[in-house]
């Protein structure tokens, strides 16, 4: 019996039945005088390059111990299965049983996804509260405005007199001063 690694990918809108497809092969290698050391529904992901016109897929993975006859018919079940997109499978060298690289990476992004959506709902709160302060702050400025506005309202406000123009000083004295030189040469 040979060791081999089979990676297969479900259309996102099929993505449930990833799991229902290992425990369908895993029966399949085990009813077959194999074994099964590894099988790791990994979850969607997203594609690197569009498969079929779809950007996300979700992954599935196993690492088995089975014979040829066994993966002719797992070759067979992924040929006539529409819900799965793409598969692979390759010989390996010897048994994996520890998790995938594949799945502790997806284990990172969500555990950083769902730290940005921690962090992102924080900013929101802070946000909303900044707001509401703001709110309250000039609720309480325009009770404060109110009486002010009211004393205006009560008082009689009288127009103001627009200043007449006056003639200016420096006009008047260069007018003297021209009359006067004027009736002494006379």
């Amino acid at each position: 019996m040979r060791h081999y690694e089979i990676v297969f990918l479900v259309h996102p809108d099929q993505s449930d039945q990833t799991s229902a497809i290992l425990t369908k092969i895993s029966l399949l290698v085990t009813d077959g005088g194999g074994l099964v050391h590894r099988s790791e529904n990994i979850g969607t992901r997203r594609l690197a390059y569009p498969i079929q016109d779809q950007f996300k897929a979700s992954y599935g993975l196993l690492n088995i111990e089975s014979d040829q006859k066994t993966i002719d018919e797992i070759k067979d079940s992924f040929k006539y299965n529409d819900t799965i997109i793409r598969e692979l499978i390759m010989l390996a060298r010897k048994a994996h049983k520890d998790p995938s690289a594949l799945v502790t990476q997806t284990k990172e992004d969500n555990e950083k996804q769902s730290y940005e959506e921690e962090k992102q709902k924080k900013y929101e709160d802070e946000k909303l509260s900044r707001e509401r302060a703001y709110k309250a702050r000039s609720a309480s400025e325009e009770v404060t405005i109110k009486p002010k506005e009211q004393e205006v309202n009560n008082k009689i406000i009288e127009p103001k007199e627009e200043p007449k123009e006056e003639p200016k000083e420096e006009e008047t004295v260069k007018t003297e001063d021209t009359d006067s030189s004027v009736k002494e040469d006379k």
